[in-house]
């Protein structure tokens, strides 16, 4: 019985020293792995169509040199994807998909990056809804696009935001999303640049302040001023793929008395391919000086009914871009 005894401590020694050894193990083996220097990157559109082929190619990290890459698509393949460069394929169906690349090396921490794709579709009110339609359509022989405008007092306007992309940057840096939301432009861009279709131009202060008197009844307002009101009335209560786009508030109905369609699309920086303010502000461009380096611009905020005026560098913001003409009649 003794025997049996001892025999059992030994085996139980062994084991918890064994164990012991095993935790060494594996403390000395996480000691020894590294953290990469720098970090995985690659390219791909906040939007692309659905159905689209998209190639990524992942890079990014220094060190070690002989770093090797995978990839998971969320939604779109069930494994991994294990290569520096991929060609993927998004659904035929509207959606957001989570793409996440992967770096790792013998003796290092994985490091990873993730960005969302949202896949579109430019088909009129598909992926964009709760816009007013207009039978009115001009064609940009320059690409091919049509625009839907309104009039409004004696001016024909642009209801959607160009999307000439010869100047300027699409909205989210993503090509396929231009059909839906419109480019964005710096002044210089927009105004010396001839963005507009022929015929059309980006809107002087007489131009603004015409809309202004036609969306207040008639009664003129200050271009300067904040035009109380006049933000709910030119703004459209927007979703993309379901999603509002204006956040809720009490003060901006979002009434689009006129079909103006306006969204809060943001603005960004010429020197970034960030967008800021994106479902806070609409912001469009005037022609209108301020000075020899500064222009105006009007906006619209989420949580105000007005439509106020102000200024900035002409070569800095980027903003959205309505064109405007005298209606014909009123020739």
């Amino acid at each position: 019985m003794d025997l049996i005894k001892k025999t059992g401590f030994l085996a139980a020694a062994l084991l918890l020293l064994l164990g012991v050894f095993a935790c060494k193990d594996e403390e000395e083996e996480t000691e020894t792995s590294a953290s990469m220097s720098g970090s995985v990157e690659y390219d791909i559109p906040y939007y692309v169509l659905k159905g689209e082929t998209v190639t990524m190619s992942a890079s990014g990290i220094l060190y070690p040199k002989d770093v090797r890459y995978k990839w998971y698509i969320s939604g779109v393949y069930a494994d991994t994807l294990t290569a520096r460069t991929v060609t993927v394929r998004f659904p035929d169906s509207l959606g957001v998909f989570t793409v996440s690349a992967f770096s790792y090396a013998d003796g290092f921490y994985n490091s990873s990056t993730s960005q969302t794709v949202t896949t579109i579709d430019t088909t009129w009110n598909t992926s964009l809804t709760g816009l007013a339609d207009s039978a009115e359509r001009v064609t940009d022989v320059r690409d091919g696009r049509s625009y839907c405008y309104v009039t409004i007092g004696p001016l024909d306007w642009f209801s959607q935001n160009l999307a000439w992309q010869g100047k300027g940057v699409p909205f989210k840096a993503s090509p396929a999303a231009a059909g839906l939301f419109g480019s964005f432009y710096t002044w210089e861009e927009a105004v010396t640049g001839d963005v507009c279709p022929e015929g059309w131009r980006v809107p002087t202060e007489q131009d603004w302040n015409s809309l202004a008197a036609a969306m207040n009844g008639g009664e003129p307002l200050d271009f300067y001023g904040n035009w109380p009101g006049l933000g709910s009335r030119a703004s459209a209560d927007a979703y993309v793929n379901g999603e509002r786009l204006w956040p809720y508030s009490p003060d901006n109905v979002h009434e689009n008395t006129f079909g103006w369609n306006a969204m809060p699309l943001g603005y960004s920086f010429a020197n970034t391919s960030d967008f800021s303010g994106v479902n806070a502000f609409g912001c469009w461009w005037s022609a209108t000086e301020k000075n020899a380096d500064q222009a105006f611009y009007r906006y619209i905020h989420y949580d105000r009914p007005d439509f106020p005026a102000s200024y900035t560098s002409k070569n800095d913001l980027r903003a959205s871009v309505r064109c405007v003409r005298t209606h014909p009649q009123s020739l």
